[in-house]
């Protein structure tokens, strides 16, 4: 099957923007119109029919697919050629010729001597033969053997998959305990094991990317249950995976456990925080873990610069998550009616993002109901020569 990733010049993890590029820039090259020669336009064919299938974002999923499954299928071929020929290196006779000793007495039958040596080689071959078929049924033996157990690895692994996909995930998972239960005794099955574990993997990064969540949840799933491993990067996949499965709780458990674990902290806080906020519709909860973050950004600020950090921060240089979790604990503060809090978070928000009208609208109307009327004005002058127009339902007297 032909790799249109490498006929478009292109990384399996490019996006639709770079594949649409890689295509316009061979289309000029071999477009028939540009260059008529009879290779180009049988190269241009190839282009057409490679970019696609990498447009669409289904017949790239199917294409992926079927290239992991190539791989993988190379893969199993490569093992038992690689297996074949250790095999071979162990077989004692293989390179093994008789050599019968010279024995000349002075006074000897010739034919007697002639008979003696036939007979000899004649035994050494026989057990030569009889060795050597005793090898070729031993070998015969535990390759089918092994074509068996892959065959029963391939069907337990298909019954998993389908306990997963009718809502049966402690079965499914059950299930994946058992296969390698089955197997852990078996030392030839652990090359096609090894093998099998990567290409779950590296299809559920092809299903995550693809936003096909349900499929890269149960690879993930699939792969830490039967390797044992606790991955933080595939966890933290699969929460996102079961917050755009509506099952926002597991999501919380499982960020939860990475911010325990000092798993890029600010990033799971902000997460937990947007959950609650937006999902799960508790602002009290949301707010509590918000301000665990601010205080966390704080600290982190005054370690990196020192007490004068309000003066040396970059807005340039602060993460998103940052951000995020600025401008969300503020509009909670702000809906509470905490206006003096909000206002002091609201300063940071357009401090970092100059062009948030939102932002611009709460913090004037945080001054407005404060009583500070002049600094709401301030503010609102300062939108406006951003050319930042706020909306907003009072009414201000700004000179």
């Amino acid at each position: 099957m032909q790799n249109y990733y490498q006929i478009l010049g292109i990384s399996e993890m490019a996006t639709l923007t770079e594949i649409k590029s890689a295509y316009k820039a061979l289309a000029k090259a071999y477009h028939p119109d540009i260059n008529p020669s009879k290779e180009s336009e049988e190269k241009f064919k190839i282009i057409s029919t490679a970019y696609s299938v990498l447009s669409n974002n289904a017949s790239r999923q199917q294409y992926d697919a079927k290239l992991a499954h190539q791989r993988l299928q190379a893969k199993r071929a490569s093992m038992r050629a690689y297996e074949n020929r250790q095999k071979s290196y162990k077989n004692p006779y293989q390179n093994y010729t008789y050599r019968p000793p010279v024995y000349r007495p002075s006074s000897f039958d010739k034919n007697a001597e002639k008979k003696a040596n036939l007979y000899a080689i004649g035994i050494v071959l026989s057990v030569a033969v009889l060795i050597l078929i005793g090898i070729s049924i031993y070998d015969f033996y535990h390759e089918y053997k092994l074509e068996k157990k892959i065959s029963l690895f391939d069907e337990s692994v298909k019954r998993a998959d389908s306990l997963f996909y009718a809502g049966k995930v402690e079965a499914a998972l059950n299930s994946v305990i058992k296969i390698k239960s089955d197997n852990n005794e078996y030392n030839p099955i652990k090359s096609y094991e090894i093998d099998y574990l990567n290409f779950r993997r590296e299809q559920a990064d092809i299903d995550y990317r693809n936003k096909a969540y349900q499929d890269a949840l149960w690879g993930y799933l699939f792969f830490m249950e039967y390797s044992q491993t606790q991955n933080p990067d595939m966890q933290f996949k699969m929460a996102v995976c079961y917050r755009n499965m509506n099952e926002p709780n597991k999501a919380v458990f499982i960020l939860n456990e990475l911010m325990n674990n000092n798993y890029k902290r600010i990033r799971m806080i902000a997460l937990i925080g947007e959950i609650y906020k937006e999902e799960l519709n508790n602002t009290d909860v949301a707010l509590q873990y918000y301000d665990m973050g601010i205080q966390s950004i704080i600290a982190d600020f005054k370690r990196v610069y020192g007490n004068a950090y309000r003066l040396l921060v970059s807005a340039e240089r602060t993460p998103e998550n940052v951000k995020s979790i600025y401008f969300n604990s503020a509009e909670i503060y702000y809906q509470k009616k905490n206006y003096k809090q909000a206002s002091k978070l609201l300063e940071w928000v357009i401090f970092f993002k100059p062009e948030n009208q939102l932002a611009y609208e709460y913090l004037i109307n945080s001054y407005f109901e404060l009583g500070n009327e002049k600094e709401a004005c301030n503010i609102f002058k300062k939108a406006e020569k951003l050319d930042i127009h706020p909306d907003l339902n009072i009414q201000l007297s700004c000179n």
